[in-house]
C-alpha cells in the first residue's frame, strides 16, 4: 500500500479559501434529481460554475435543457461508465489545485451551505457523524480485514464520512493513491468487495483518513448535511429564500422512491422542481408530462413482471 506521506504545506498563505466550483454527479435514473439539486443551489449561488459529473454507466442521456438553462457545464472525463460514485474520484487527480464542492443528485440546498463551507480552511471538509462499529464494516470497510490483508498498521480511520457531499482540495490525492484498492476499467470497481463498500464511499473514507494521519492532508469535520425522517422534519418550506435561515444541505442517502412523492419532505423536493421549471418554456406542462412518461414506464415495467410471474413454465419437450 501507499504509505500517503507527502510534504504538506499547511500555512494559511498556501490555501485558496474559496470554494471555486460544484460538481455534481449524476447518471441516466438520477436525471430528475438532478435538475432539483441544481435548481437549489442556483436559488443562492446563481453565478458559481455548475459541473455535471455524467456517468453513462445505465445508458446515455440528455442534459442539454439543464446546461443550457441553468447555465451548466459538463465534466469531460476520458471514461464514460464509472459505476457506484466513482466518477466523484475524477476531480481529485486534477493537477492544478481547485477547491471545490462535490454533490450526489439527491441532494438539495437550504440556504447559503457553500458561505458556511468557507468558514473552513482545510483542504477537505466532510460531514461529521458517528457511526456505529458494526455501521462502520458495512458502510466503509472492515478495519481487521484490512489490516490483516493490507495494511499491518492501520489502527482504524480517525473519521468517516457519507461521499455523497465535501469539499475537497484537486492536485493533493493522486490515482495512485487507488492502486491497490480499485480497478480502473469500465466499470470501476472495488479489488476487495470483501473488505471495503462497493461504491467509492470506503476506499476514498480509507485513503483520506490514512493521508490525514501522516499530516498530507488537512481535513475539517463540520454537520451540515441533514439526513434522516427526524432531521429534515424541522424545516420550513416557507423559509427557502433569500434569508433563509439553514446553513444546511439535506441528502436522501437510502431515502429514494421511484415515486417523488413518497420520499420523506417530498414538498421540499417539488419546492425546487418548480423552481427548474419556472425557466423552462411550458414549464408546467414538460413537467407533468415528464412525471407520467416515467410513472407509465414503472407501471409498464410491473405489469410484464406481473404477467411473466403469471405465466406457466414451458412443458418440456
Amino acid at each position: 500500500m501507499p504509505a500517503f506521506r507527502r510534504s504538506c504545506n499547511c500555512t494559511k498563505a498556501s490555501r485558496v479559501p474559496a470554494i471555486d466550483r460544484v460538481y455534481i454527479a449524476t447518471h441516466k435514473g438520477d436525471l430528475r434529481l438532478t435538475r432539483i439539486c441544481v435548481a437549489s443551489v442556483r436559488a443562492w449561488y446563481p453565478r458559481i460554475p455548475i459541473f455535471l459529473l455524467k456517468d453513462e454507466v445505465n445508458g446515455s442521456f440528455d442534459t442539454r435543457e439543464i446546461e443550457a438553462r441553468w447555465n451548466v457545464g459538463v465534466w469531460k472525463t476520458e471514461g464514460r461508465a464509472f459505476g457506484w460514485g466513482f466518477i466523484k474520484l475524477e476531480p481529485l487527480f486534477g493537477a492544478d489545485k481547485i477547491r471545490y464542492l462535490i454533490l450526489d443528485s439527491d441532494i438539495v440546498f437550504l440556504g447559503r451551505v457553500i458561505d458556511a463551507l468557507e468558514h473552513f480552511d482545510t483542504d477537505f471538509v466532510v460531514q461529521q457523524e458517528t457511526q456505529a462499529p458494526t455501521e462502520i464494516s458495512r458502510l466503509y470497510f472492515d478495519a481487521l480485514r484490512v489490516r490483516a490483508t493490507l495494511n499491518p498498521s492501520f489502527a482504524g480511520n480517525p473519521f468517516t464520512f457519507n461521499t455523497g457531499q465535501y469539499v475537497a482540495t484537486s492536485g493533493l490525492i493522486l490515482r495512485e493513491d487507488f492502486k491497490d484498492l480499485v480497478d480502473w476499467a469500465e466499470p470501476r470497481r472495488v479489488r476487495y468487495p470483501e473488505m471495503f463498500n462497493p461504491s467509492d464511499q470506503g476506499v476514498l473514507n480509507y485513503v483520506l483518513g490514512e493521508m490525514a494521519s501522516t499530516g498530507a492532508i488537512t481535513v475539517t469535520r463540520s454537520p451540515f448535511m441533514k439526513w434522516g425522517r427526524e432531521e429534515i422534519a424541522q424545516f420550513d418550506v416557507d423559509e427557502l429564500n433569500s434569508d433563509s435561515p439553514y446553513p444546511f444541505l439535506i441528502h436522501w442517502a437510502g431515502l429514494k422512491h421511484v415515486r417523488l412523492r413518497r420520499m420523506p419532505r417530498a414538498d421540499i423536493l417539488r419546492h425546487f422542481e418548480d423552481m427548474y421549471y419556472e425557466r423552462i418554456p411550458l414549464g408546467w406542462a414538460t413537467s407533468r408530462l415528464r412525471i407520467a412518461e416515467e410513472e407509465g414506464h414503472r407501471w409498464r415495467g410491473r405489469v410484464q413482471r406481473l404477467l411473466r410471474r403469471m405465466m406457466p413454465p414451458p412443458r418440456a419437450a
